[in-house]
């Protein structure tokens, strides 16, 4: 039979080797997740710097001068002239029931002009 002595410390030897050995592998956990800490610190540190140049950039392409510029060399758009500008009234909207309403002699006249303007 085994002495009761014996049975206690070899116990205990056990528990110590299970104890250092866990406290092994929380260690080397702990480990990792810094590294992965510091990787994802350093990530950050990037994509920050990155937003600083791309808001700067966009700082300077939206301005409404570079904007004006751009807007003449790629559309073919002349300027507003006072005969396209119609009345709100004159726009056609459809009532509750869905029948277009019906337009005044006056905004034909309108809308008329403004094709004719147009061409």
């Amino acid at each position: 039979m085994i002495n009761p002595k014996t049975a206690i410390t070899a116990l205990w030897f056990t528990l110590t080797c299970f104890v250092i050995f866990g406290s092994f592998i929380l260690k080397n956990q702990v480990h990792d997740l810094e590294h992965e800490l510091a990787r994802i610190n350093r990530t950050i540190t990037s994509d920050m710097q990155n937003i600083h140049i791309l808001k700067a950039e966009w700082g300077r392409l939206n301005t409404p001068e570079r904007l004006r510029k751009l807007a003449g060399e790629h559309t073919s758009l002349n300027k507003l002239k006072a005969e396209q500008i119609i009345n709100y009234s004159a726009l056609p909207f459809e009532n509750e029931s869905g029948v277009a309403t019906a337009f005044s002699e006056q905004s034909n006249k309108n809308l008329k002009q403004l094709v004719k303007t147009q061409r």
